[in-house]
C-alpha cells in the first residue's frame, strides 16, 4: 500500500476553515480503507464509535464518528480537514478524549475523560482494519450518546410508561441496544431514564456542570436535571464557587479582591489537599483540566473560593436574576488575574460554577458535612445587612458592584433614592458622605437627606436630559452641551484646589433635574492626592485615570489604566474641546469652540463608521462569492 503523506499546497487549501471544527472531510483521493490502514500503521489510538458494522460502506449523507487520543489528534490532520466548502468526500466527526478545541462537543469533552480513555484502551479490531469499542463499551457509549447527546431524538421513550418519540430517529437505537444487551447478558430498562440510571450506577454519568451544557440541546435532559437536582438556584440564590487553578495559586488574595470589586462577598476559602484534589479534578469541569485554547495549561484545581453575589440579597421580586452574572464576573476577573500575573504566556487561571445548583455539586466533593449549613448562616447574615430602611418602591438600574440603588418611600420625604452599600463597601459610603457634606456647596452635588450605617438617602431627581447635546452612534456616552462642559470644568477646578479628584466622572453619571438642575450622581471614587498635585489638566478627574498614583482606588478597568481616558466626560469627543483648554478657559468662551468641535468629531466618527461598515460588507461579499464559485468547482453532493 502507498504511504499517505501530507499533501502539497493546492487550490483546495483555499477551502479550509481557519479553525477546525469537529466536522471534518476526508481528503480527496484517499480511500476510506487506506485511511484506517494508515492510522493503524501509525499506532493511532482511536475508535469508530458506532454504526461501524458496514464499513467501509457508509450510507449516503451519514458521517463517521471517531474518538481519538489527545496525543494522536494531530496525526489525523493530513487526512481529515475542515473545509469552508465541503469537498463531497466522506464526513467525519472527530472527538478527542479531553475535548481539545475543534474536537469537543458543545464546548465539553464528548464523554467523560476516564470513560473515553478506557474505551480506547479496550478497543478491538473489526475485520482486522477498523478499531471499534468492545461490546461492553459499545453498549455503554451508545447509551451515553442516546441519553446525553440525543435525548428524545434517539427515539427512546422517557420511561416505561411513556410512548416512544413520535418523530422517527435517524437510527434504531432501541434495537441495537437491545441486541447488545442480550449478547452481554445485561438487564437494563431501555428508556432514557433507565439508561441514565444504569450509567450513573456505573460511574459514567457526566458531572453536573457538563450535563448542564449538554442540556442546552437536549430538552429531556434539562427536565431530568430539574427532577434530580432541583432548580438552578438550589434554594441558595447567589451562591457561587470559583475554582483557582495551579498556575495561578499565588493569586488567591487577588482573586478575593477582584470578587469584591465585582460585587461578591467571599464566604470561605478552601485549599484543596489529598483525596479532595482528585475528586474535584474528576468531578468538576467535566474532568477536563487541559490546556484548551490557551498557549499553556492552567493546571489542576488548587482552591475553592466560595462567594455570594450580594445583588441577590433583595430576591427575584425586587431584582430579577441575571443567569450570566457569575460567568461574566469570571471572564472579567480572569483577564485581571492574568494582568496581575505578568507578561508570561497566557493561560486559564479560573473556573467557576454557573449557578448555585452547580456550586452545591462542587461543594459535595469536599466531604465537609457542615459546609452548607455554615454557608446558609453566612448568607442569611448578609441578607439581613442588605435590607432597605424604608419600604421599597423599585430597584434602579445599575451595575451593582458596590451597592444597590432603589427608590424607597420615606415617611417625611416621600419617594427618594436610597443607596444601600454592600458589607465590604464602607469606604465608598464614607466617600459619598464626605462629598455630600464637605462639598455640599457645589451646585452639582446631590442633597443628603439622611444616612445610616450602610445607606444614604437623596432626593429623587427626574432626569430631563437637558445636559445632552446629541447622542453618539454606537456609544453609551453622549456629547454634552457647552454649558454642561463649562460647569464640569469649574467643578473639577474647585475639587483640585481642595486637593481632591473624582475618578469615574463620565457622561453616564450626569443627570439634569427640571427644578434642581445638573447633578453628578456618583461620588464613590472621590479621593485626595497622596502627594503633590499635578496641574489641573493632569488631574485624574480630567484624565479619567490615576497615572502613577499607586494608592488610587478606581472602578474596574479605570484606575491606573488607559481605558479611563475614553470614559471621562472630558474626552474631546464629548465636549468638542481639548482637555487642557477646557479646564483653563473662561466658561463664556466654551460655546464658541465646543459646538464646532463636537460637530467635526461627530462627523468624523460617522465617516469612520461608514468606512468600516463598507469594508466589512465588501469582505463578506467577496467571501460569499468565492465560496459560491469554489462550491461549483469542487463540491460534490454528499
Amino acid at each position: 500500500m502507498t504511504r499517505l503523506s501530507r499533501p502539497g499546497v493546492d487550490v483546495r487549501d483555499l477551502l479550509r476553515r481557519r479553525r477546525d471544527k469537529a466536522r471534518r472531510h476526508l481528503r480527496p483521493g484517499v480511500p476510506l480503507e487506506e485511511f484506517f490502514d494508515e492510522l493503524n500503521r501509525l499506532g493511532v489510538r482511536y475508535a469508530v464509535l458506532r454504526w461501524f458494522e458496514t464499513l467501509p460502506d457508509v450510507a449516503p449523507g451519514e458521517d463517521v464518528d471517531i474518538l481519538v487520543a489527545d496525543e494522536d489528534l494531530h496525526r489525523l490532520r493530513p487526512f481529515l480537514r475542515s473545509y469552508l466548502v465541503p469537498m463531497g468526500t466522506q464526513k467525519f466527526d472527530v472527538y478527542s478524549v479531553s475535548g481539545l478545541p475543534g474536537s469537543d462537543f458543545l464546548a465539553v469533552p464528548y464523554m467523560t475523560s476516564g470513560f473515553a480513555s478506557g474505551l480506547l484502551d479496550r478497543a478491538v479490531l473489526l475485520r482486522d482494519r477498523y478499531r471499534v469499542p468492545s461490546e461492553q463499551d459499545h453498549f455503554d457509549s451508545l447509551a451515553y450518546h442516546a441519553v446525553y447527546h440525543k435525548g428524545e431524538r434517539s427515539g427512546l421513550p422517557e420511561n416505561a410508561a411513556a410512548e416512544p418519540a413520535a418523530a422517527p430517529a435517524e437510527h434504531d437505537y432501541a434495537a441495537v441496544l437491545a441486541a447488545l444487551a442480550d449478547r452481554l447478558g445485561l438487564s437494563v430498562v431501555l428508556t432514557l431514564e433507565g439508561l441514565d440510571s444504569y450509567l450513573a450506577d456505573k460511574g459514567l454519568r457526566p458531572p453536573l456542570d457538563t450535563l448542564d451544557k449538554l442540556s442546552a440541546t437536549n430538552l429531556w435532559l434539562r427536565a431530568r436535571l430539574e427532577k434530580l437536582w432541583g432548580p438552578a438556584d438550589a434554594g441558595m440564590p447567589g451562591l457561587a464557587v470559583f475554582v483557582l487553578r495551579e498556575r495561578a495559586q499565588h493569586l488567591i488574595d487577588e482573586l478575593g479582591t477582584e470578587l469584591a470589586r465585582e460585587g461578591f462577598e467571599v464566604l470561605e476559602t478552601v485549599h484543596l489537599t489529598g483525596d479532595v484534589v482528585d475528586r474535584v479534578a474528576e468531578g468538576v469541569r467535566g474532568g477536563n483540566w487541559g490546556q484548551g485554547p490557551w498557549p499553556v495549561g492552567g493546571g489542576g484545581p488548587v482552591a475553592y473560593v466560595i462567594a455570594y453575589d450580594l445583588s441577590r440579597s433583595l430576591g427575584d421580586d425586587a431584582l430579577p436574576a441575571n443567569p450570566l452574572r457569575v460567568n461574566d464576573a469570571k471572564l472579567a476577573i480572569r483577564e485581571r488575574l492574568l494582568a496581575a500575573h505578568g507578561d508570561g504566556p497566557r493561560f486559564n487561571p479560573l473556573h467557576s460554577s454557573d449557578d448555585p445548583r452547580q456550586a452545591l455539586d462542587y461543594l459535595a466533593l469536599l466531604g465537609d458535612p457542615g459546609i452548607v449549613t455554615r454557608l446558609r448562616r453566612g448568607i442569611a447574615e448578609l441578607r439581613e445587612h442588605m435590607t432597605f430602611p424604608y419600604p421599597l418602591v423599585e430597584v434602579l438600574p445599575s451595575i451593582q458592584r458596590r451597592a444597590v440603588t432603589a427608590v424607597v418611600r420615606h415617611p417625611e420625604h416621600g419617594e427618594c433614592v436610597c443607596k444601600l452599600f454592600y458589607p465590604g463597601s464602607r469606604r465608598f459610603l464614607d466617600r459619598e458622605l464626605r462629598a455630600r457634606t464637605e462639598f455640599a456647596h457645589l451646585p452639582e452635588m446631590p442633597a443628603l437627606l439622611e444616612s445610616g450605617p450602610n445607606y444614604l438617602l437623596s432626593p429623587r431627581y427626574r432626569d430631563t436630559g437637558a445636559h445632552v447635546r446629541r447622542a453618539l452612534p454606537g456609544l453609551r456616552h453622549v456629547q454634552l452641551t457647552p454649558r454642561t462642559s463649562a460647569a464640569m470644568a469649574r467643578m473639577v477646578r474647585d475639587l483640585h484646589e481642595r486637593g481632591a479628584y473624582l475618578l469615574d466622572l463620565s457622561t453616564q453619571n450626569l443627570m439634569t433635574d427640571e427644578v434642581d438642575g445638573l447633578k453628578v450622581i456618583d461620588w464613590e471614587f472621590l479621593q485626595d492626592f497622596a502627594g503633590d498635585r499635578p496641574p489641573v489638566h493632569r488631574s485624574p478627574s480630567v484624565l479619567g485615570r490615576a497615572d502613577g498614583a499607586a494608592r488610587a482606588d478606581g472602578p474596574v478597568g479605570l484606575a491606573g489604566g488607559s481605558s479611563g481616558g475614553r470614559v471621562t466626560l472630558f474626552r474631546p469627543l464629548y465636549t468638542g474641546v481639548p482637555r487642557a483648554l477646557l479646564v483653563h478657559m473662561p466658561g463664556r468662551v466654551v460655546p464658541v469652540l465646543a459646538e464646532p468641535g463636537m460637530v467635526l468629531l461627530y462627523v468624523a466618527r460617522l465617516l469612520r463608521g461608514a468606512v468600516l461598515l463598507a469594508g466589512t460588507r465588501a469582505r463578506r461579499g467577496v467571501k460569499m462569492s468565492v465560496k459560491a464559485a469554489l462550491t461549483l468547482l469542487f463540491a460534490r453532493p454528499d
